[in-house]
């Protein structure tokens, strides 16, 4: 079973910002939501642990699981945004008007200067999920998009769904594979 854990919540999660590989920390609610998957993670005995190399999930992953060394893997980091990355939408939307139209109307293709596009974190993720040995109860701790893009990859759905799935901070999920059946579950 591949159990995948969102991080808690960050530091100024209420703003309305590209938020993307910008190295956020948990802010305490985000503390408590990895905190509160301890006793629950402990029964599971992972043979394997891997994070994205953001602090976030770094910092999710000793709370919520304090007695591994999770390999770090930068393919489960978030999208990078490039020069949007941390900026307000409204800052973007008026100091770059043609490009945020552009993102408007190919969201997964557009590319924000120094940045990656939907696309390429699909194919980045998928990558690294077409690699992972799934032979023991393995845990991920990452990133909205990777959890969407991992999604679409093991459902066979097309990548141009990733955005209608919702996740939420410190939510889990958790994916059986049986006989190449795949079971996909919200916890």
């Amino acid at each position: 079973m591949l159990f995948i854990l969102r991080h808690g919540q960050i530091e100024g999660h209420g703003t309305r910002r590209f938020i993307g590989c910008t190295d956020i920390p948990l802010d305490d609610t985000g503390r408590e939501q990895a905190r509160r998957w301890q006793v629950p993670l402990a029964a599971i005995r992972f043979k394997q642990v891997y994070t994205s190399a953001l602090t976030r999930c770094r910092e999710t992953a000793a709370l919520a699981y304090p007695d591994s060394a999770p390999i770090i893997d930068r393919r489960l980091n978030e999208i990078n945004l490039g020069d949007w990355d941390g900026q307000d939408f409204e800052h973007i939307k008026t100091n770059y008007p043609d490009l945020f139209e552009q993102r408007g109307r190919d969201i997964y293709g557009f590319r924000p200067p120094a940045g990656e596009s939907f696309k390429d974190l699909f194919q980045r993720a998928s990558l690294f999920f077409s690699e992972l040995s799934l032979s023991s109860h393995t845990l991920l701790v990452t990133h909205a998009g990777v959890i969407r893009a991992m999604r679409c990859f093991w459902a066979g759905e097309k990548m141009e769904t990733l955005l209608s799935f919702k996740t939420h901070y410190g939510q889990l999920f958790v994916l059986a594979v049986r006989s190449n059946n795949y079971l996909f579950s919200i916890r």
